[in-house]
């Protein structure tokens, strides 16, 4: 194959000039506490939160890569990492209003929540998985001088990173029957939405112009793949996540095909069924383990009223914009089938 330019399939003047926080400003924060989440619900809410806003430490690795001399990936990364911490705020925002909060955190004197907001557990967090070590890096940073076409596997990572978390909030969709977390997930998904489509263009362009990486992706995603979340939760804990979302029925299984399925669409991942094998894997470490990966089955704490109603609805969504013009359809077919799911199941409530 050819080492000439291939056209990159994504509209990157048009989401940068459209980036933002995401949308919130329609979501019915008053009426969160008016239905339950389950303890799985609350499970994947908490894992959630703690990916989207260990997003930049990610974006720190790749830029100790080849990708910082790619002006558009770091045009992109640049309006990406602000938009996942405003992902991790919103799941913050929802289980503070539905009464958990722990540990709890400072807060301002009129009673608001400091941004970014939960900051102890942020540092601890990174703390505790060795962000301060730069040696971490190493490996990264001699990988990339080494290997010319090392940027694809980081643009692959990320593209099965974005497609494994946007397919994981339709599954909690399909799982929760909380209609206000339905209405978070769905403005969540869009923005899941052009980032897949970005980290999956730049991928396919890759792929397409290099044999070498080509044979380097694929034996990385073989090889050394793990779920996005690993190495900042245990590995019970991914797998009680993987377990909850896509091991738990037919449709969850669906889900974790149609992952599989989009990433084999891109030249030189033909076959490769990484979702599959690590819900095969993680499978057999419960049968092995009995009590692995189970969910607790205690209530989830709730915040006490304080005579004000509760916790207040965080004021910062409300200078949203409406509407966002750069509002993207599905991209792959796992996608089409989870918006089709979805609007069957409004429709049978309605």
């Amino acid at each position: 194959m050819s080492n000439s330019p291939q056209k990159v399939e994504f509209d990157l003047d048009r989401y940068l000039r459209n980036s933002k926080k995401v949308d919130l400003s329609g979501i019915d924060w008053d009426r969160i506490r008016d239905h339950p989440l389950t303890d799985g619900d609350v499970m994947c809410l908490h894992y959630m939160m703690d990916i989207e806003a260990h997003t930049v430490i990610y974006l720190r690795d790749l830029l100790a890569t080849r990708a910082a001399a790619d002006p558009q990936i770091t045009a992109f990364l640049s309006c990406w990492v602000y938009e996942e911490l405003w992902h991790g705020e919103a799941f913050s925002d929802f289980l503070r209003l539905y009464g958990i909060e722990e540990p709890i955190e400072p807060r301002l004197p009129d009673g608001s929540t400091p941004l970014p907001s939960r900051s102890n557990r942020w540092r601890d967090l990174r703390v505790s998985v060795g962000v301060g070590n730069g040696l971490g890096l190493v490996p990264t940073m001699i990988g990339s001088a080494l290997a010319r076409d090392f940027v694809a596997i980081h643009m692959m990572w990320g593209a099965v990173n974005e497609l494994t978390t946007l397919t994981g909030y339709y599954a909690l969709i399909r799982r929760s029957d909380h209609p206000v977390l339905h209405q978070l997930l769905r403005k969540v998904i869009q923005d899941e939405r052009r980032h897949f489509a970005f980290y999956r263009a730049q991928s396919k362009a890759r792929l397409q112009r290099s044999r070498t990486a080509r044979r380097m992706v694929r034996w990385v995603l073989k090889n050394l793949w793990t779920p996005v979340g690993a190495g900042v939760k245990s590995e019970e804990e991914v797998d009680a996540l993987a377990l909850y979302l896509f091991g738990d029925s037919p449709e969850g299984r669906e889900h974790a095909r149609g992952i599989d399925e989009t990433i084999a669409d891109v030249p030189g991942l033909e076959g490769l069924t990484i979702i599959q094998d690590y819900l095969d894997a993680a499978t057999e470490r419960v049968r092995k383990r009995p009590g692995w990966a189970g969910i607790t089955p205690t209530p989830a704490p709730r915040r006490s009223d304080n005579g004000d109603g509760g916790s207040r609805v965080p004021a910062h969504w409300r200078e949203s914009e409406h509407g966002r013009p750069d509002v993207m359809p599905a991209t792959s077919d796992v996608e089409r089938r989870e918006e089709e799911r979805m609007a069957d199941a409004m429709r049978t409530r309605a």
